[in-house]
């Protein structure tokens, strides 16, 4: 069953689901791919459709913390019209940033199951010698962080074939001419997750840049006459809550797919996959997880026969809302000598005292609301990967060990004294002594 919590006590967050409703849009939304509902062109009438665009705002979770927000990444979002008049163009300019992922993804407008295209770094091919993006490639021309890239919007929808797809086109769908009041752009997502050690939240490069060209010449979109009409819809996004329409937690606490067969889910990052597990301290104050290491990269080069996937998390997600509380990133996690992964959540009041990193555990505090979501994010698995949650996604009423085998994520309710005796002997016993004295 999914339905909203009621808010204990929430994070300020800024994006209105209720109202999107309230215009007839019977969306199921899906907690972890809502992750750009902050920029949904809502409430009121917006000045009609933009013309020529509103080029990337970008935050990240402390700047707008709602719409399930992984809390190392950054996020940005343009508009772009509907559709373009006859021999005009948009294209976006941009530098390799320093992460370990980016992507550049489009939708369409207001609406559920509004996803087009993904654009993932490892496809971008860089502007000065034609070669895919070297922070994510090895390259036997060489290259680094910084080069150049240029990417086309194309007005149509992505091919079928992805062998026939044009190189560095970005597609944004069939033009549209019915605009609403609600309804008066495209979108484009920007993001970027894990940057480097050592640089910016952006990976030590600006944000890409839009450029609009017609007979007339060229706009940046810095400069758009739509000024006026992004301030409305950057202000509509502000008056609004984006709920947490997650699973109801009860006491046989497990993990799910997040399902894409629902055809209106809304903004989903098209290179990720999810599992989710509801949470209430109703049931238990400790919340243990254990999953099966999956090799990510460190540092570049980033695509490489020795990654299982691009970029893991756990992060945890408020009751009510969408707002993250905290991330667990695949970065300095503490593995177990079987190789496996052992995550512990509590009130720091309830934290047991066994739960550092000389007993192998990974520990983060509970949030402020009683009842919380925890998701798995995985982006881009590696061809093949058996624990690529894909799979869980493709067979949603499966077990996720018949999709998943061993990669398939534990998870269970403990109390301080289970885990304290529990925990020198490793995870898999701690594992099975938490589930014992939480479900007899």
């Amino acid at each position: 069953m999914i339905q909203a919590i009621s808010i204990v006590r929430a994070r300020p967050v800024n994006a209105l689901l209720s109202s999107f409703l309230t215009l007839g849009a019977a969306l199921a939304i899906s907690p972890a791919q809502a992750q750009l509902l902050p920029e949904l062109p809502l409430l009121g009438d917006l000045g009609g459709a933009v013309t020529v665009g509103c080029p990337f705002r970008v935050y990240t979770s402390d700047d707008k913390n709602t719409g399930f927000l992984d809390d190392t990444a950054t996020y940005g979002v343009a508009q772009i019209p509907l559709s373009l008049p006859a021999g005009a163009s948009i294209r976006i300019e941009g530098r390799f940033p320093k992460v370990r992922y980016f992507s550049l993804q489009s939708y369409d407008g207001a609406k559920g199951g509004n996803f087009i295209d993904a654009m993932a770094d490892a496809r971008i091919r860089s502007v000065s010698n034609g070669v895919l993006n070297p922070n994510v490639a090895e390259l036997p021309t060489g290259g680094a962080p910084g080069d150049g890239y240029r990417l086309t919007l194309r007005y149509q929808d992505p091919p079928s074939d992805p062998a026939r797809r044009l190189p560095n086109v970005l597609y944004v769908g069939a033009p549209v001419t019915n605009a609403l009041p609600t309804r008066v752009a495209k979108q484009i997502s920007y993001r970027i997750y894990l940057p480097n050690p050592g640089v910016d939240t952006l990976g030590n490069q600006p944000a890409p840049r839009l450029i609009y060209s017609d007979r007339s010449g060229e706009t940046n979109f810095d400069d758009t006459p739509d000024s006026r009409k992004c301030d409305r819809i950057e202000a509509a996004s502000k008056l609004s809550l984006t709920p947490n329409l997650g699973l109801l937690p009860n006491r046989n606490i497990a993990f799910e797919p997040i399902a894409r067969t629902a055809d209106k889910i809304a903004y989903p990052n098209g290179d990720s996959n999810y599992l989710r597990a509801g949470a209430s301290q109703l049931y238990g104050k400790i919340v243990v997880v254990r999953a099966k290491r999956m090799v990510t990269p460190l540092l570049p080069p980033l695509v490489g026969p020795t990654a299982d996937v691009r970029y893991l998390s756990l992060c945890q997600y408020q009751s009510g809302n969408s707002s993250v509380v905290s991330c667990f990133t695949d970065r300095g996690l503490i593995v177990q000598p079987d190789d496996y992964v052992v995550y512990a959540v509590s009130p720091t009041k309830e934290r047991p005292s066994r739960a550092v990193a000389k007993f192998g555990i990974n520990w983060k505090p509970w949030g402020d609301t009683p009842a919380q979501m925890l998701i798995l994010r995985q982006i881009l698995a590696a061809p093949g990967f058996a624990g690529d949650y894909a799979r869980a996604v493709a067979r949603p009423t499966a077990d996720l060990e018949t999709s998943l085998g061993a990669y398939a994520p534990q998870i269970s309710y403990c109390d301080a004294a289970t885990f304290n005796a529990y925990a020198p002997s490793g995870g898999e016993v701690l594992m099975a002594a938490c589930k014992l004295a939480t479900t007899r």
